[in-house]
């Protein structure tokens, strides 16, 4: 890796191809596949991400906002995208000129994609967001035949899809899952008594496309899987029951530098707050990453970094940009020793997962919560 970078993230690009093909393999040639590509592909770089996934050949990209889906354009990303969640009304006249679908939820948003396709003298293609049981965003499941109803009859307009989010398909007890298939898929069936035909249906993401072929529709939606990293592990308990073969293979590594040793007496105090003392005759190594890169500090006095294929653990407090570790009896340690704070050195490695269970939070946090402006590397 070249020296000048002090702090950076590797992603290997032959792992997200893997985990495509492994999904391809579950759903088939029939249901398409929608990588989510949002909050910086979770950490994960969007546009090195975007380009990967369309050398494998994905049908769609999900995002959370129309400026991520503008910013994928800008990058000449030409794969169509749909805004999963949410967008200002200022931005609808430039999501229509860029073949953006957009996501509807209320009739307020609906008219205003009218009114502006029609200005544009363009058809706006949007997808209509049920809420099945999940209670965020979307159209109450009870309300949504009316609605869909009322967009076959507004100029502008291309209803290309509707689809839903599931609450709960992560864990063992698929119980208020199945009510939210059977909510969808009863909507379905009362458009289709009206002959409204819905042209994309799609409800899951990574665990419920994993979970259940009744979830798969017309269109899966990959978001933490694709990155090799499991939703929960019941997931993965209950997953590899089902399928023996579905490896997942994360694909990204967080590597720092060490840019200074010093040695410590017995008994001296380390970092803010004084929340460590050391035992006895200690070698420091500081590492130029903190909170402000993304490096919890709840993992101050209780982290783990690996320096020359060795645990070695976080003393006293993560800093904003600094953090502090123990390298005594590491040998031949220097200024510029490689360092991983996720991903594998030698026989050893540390995990997204462990991470969240040190700081109390889920993978997904992990990995997300890491500074968009360190660089990606893809290897």
């Amino acid at each position: 890796m070249p020296e000048e970078y002090l702090t950076w993230i590797e992603i290997e690009k032959n792992a997200i191809k893997h985990n495509l093909a492994l999904f391809k393999k579950v759903v088939g040639p029939q249901v398409r596949l929608m990588p989510v590509v949002k909050s910086n592909a979770y950490g994960h770089g969007m546009i090195g991400i975007t380009k990967i996934a369309n050398d494998f050949g994905v049908d769609y990209l999900g995002v959370a906002n129309l400026e991520e889906a503008l910013e994928l354009r800008r990058n000449h990303i030409l794969t169509p995208i749909l805004v999963l969640s949410y967008f200002e009304s200022s931005g609808i006249e430039e999501a229509i000129k860029n073949d953006i679908e957009l996501v509807v939820y209320d009739r307020q948003t609906l008219k205003l994609i009218s009114v502006t396709a029609e200005k544009l003298k363009k058809t706006a293609r949007i997808q209509i967001k049920i809420d099945t049981g999940t209670s965020r965003l979307g159209i109450l499941a009870k309300e949504a035949e009316d609605f869909i109803k009322e967009t076959q009859g507004i100029r502008g307009i291309e209803l290309v899809g509707i689809f839903t989010h599931f609450a709960d398909s992560e864990n063992d007890d698929w119980t208020f899952t199945n009510q939210q298939i059977f909510a969808f898929k009863n909507l379905l069936f009362n458009l289709q008594k009206q002959n409204i035909k819905i042209s994309l249906a799609h409800t899951a993401c990574s665990a419920a496309t994993l979970g259940s072929p009744d979830t798969h529709f017309d269109l899966v939606r990959i978001g933490i899987s694709l990155y090799g990293l499991w939703a929960s592990e019941e997931n993965k308990k209950n997953i590899k029951k089902r399928y023996s073969w579905f490896e997942l293979e994360p694909a990204l590594s967080w590597k720092t530098r060490i840019i200074q040793l010093k040695k410590l007496e017995k008994g001296t105090s380390v970092g803010y707050d004084c929340t460590y003392k050391t035992k006895r005759k200690t070698t420091l190594a500081i590492l130029p990453i903190g909170y402000n890169e993304g490096y919890d500090r709840l993992l101050s006095n209780q982290g783990e970094v690996l320096v020359k294929g060795k645990k070695v653990p976080v003393l006293g407090r993560v800093c904003m940009n600094l953090t502090i570790i123990d390298v005594t009896g590491v040998p031949d340690i220097a200024v510029g020793e490689e360092t991983v704070l996720i991903g594998k050195q030698d026989n050893q490695k540390i995990t997204a997962e462990e991470i969240a269970k040190k700081t109390k939070t889920i993978n997904y946090e992990v990995v997300t919560r890491i500074n968009p402006l360190l660089p990606r590397i893809y290897i």
